[in-house]
């Protein structure tokens, strides 16, 4: 019997939520819980499945990576992640059904 954790699909409205709270939340809205909530939500999968079709996405999973390993702080990353498109994708993200 395997006790081996699968982790469930990426959650594409829960990244959209997580995203546009970031946005739009202003100085209230906590880096480090936003960072939590894009991980619980699936980003990293996301990431890593986009930039499997697009190499143009690697810069992209390039700054999240950077956070996974601690390299980067959770308002740097986003901060990085608004300047490299990363806003849009999630539009794109919320537009598909």
């Amino acid at each position: 019997m395997s006790t081996a954790f699968e982790r469930p699909a990426p959650d594409i409205d829960k990244v959209v939520v997580a995203w546009r709270t970031w946005d739009q939340g202003g100085d209230e809205v906590l880096p480090g819980r936003t960072m939590a909530d894009l991980k619980i939500a699936g980003v990293d999968r996301v990431l890593a499945t986009l930039v499997a079709d697009n190499d143009a996405v690697a810069p992209i999973a390039e700054v999240w990576q950077a956070w996974e390993r601690g390299r980067v702080g959770p308002e740097d990353t986003l901060h990085a992640l608004e300047h490299s498109g990363f806003a849009g994708i999630v539009e794109a993200l919320a537009e598909t059904p």
